[in-house]
């Protein structure tokens, strides 16, 4: 009989220990994942022209400066990042008037605000028709050294 109750004791023992175990061990929550960013911006755009805006002229043909412009791709990413690929000197030139190297963006009231690394905002009328993004920059000197006008970079969604 007494081996039944060291049994028995034994038995409850281990049984409190995986008790003890099972609820010590809780599943840690993940942190929710934010919802996927859906708007149609995101995705990646090769610049097709940097057109001047109706009354206006470029004072040069932006290809004399930067042969590879229309080579620029940017890529607006679901966390909001721009990325560029394929033509630094294009980001050189650009970012001097539309912040897009390491910028964030955010679209808003039909507005395409881009903020650069510190944090300075520049908010930009743009529209979107299936694959093809204008993005309008008012009184812009895209030229080094030109005065300002304003001019329509045309992006085509690759």
């Amino acid at each position: 009989m007494k081996k039944t109750y060291a049994l028995s004791k034994s038995s409850l023992l281990a049984m409190l220990m995986i008790l003890s175990v099972v609820f010590a061990c809780k599943d840690d929550d993940d942190e929710p994942t934010p919802p996927a960013n859906t708007d149609p911006i995101v995705a990646t755009w090769q610049l097709t022209a940097v057109a001047a805006a109706p009354g206006s002229t470029l004072p040069v043909d932006p290809v004399a400066l930067v042969p590879c412009i229309y080579s620029l791709k940017l890529t607006f990413k679901a966390d909001n990042t721009i990325a560029t690929a394929d033509c630094p000197n294009a980001v050189t030139l650009i970012n001097a008037v539309v912040p897009i190297n390491g910028a964030k963006w955010e679209v808003k009231d039909g507005n395409l605000i881009l903020k650069d690394g510190s944090n300075n905002t520049k908010s930009f009328k743009y529209t979107l028709n299936g694959s093809d993004l204008e993005v309008a920059v008012d009184d812009a000197a895209v030229i080094p050294g030109s005065p300002a006008i304003d001019v329509v970079l045309k992006f085509k969604k690759v």
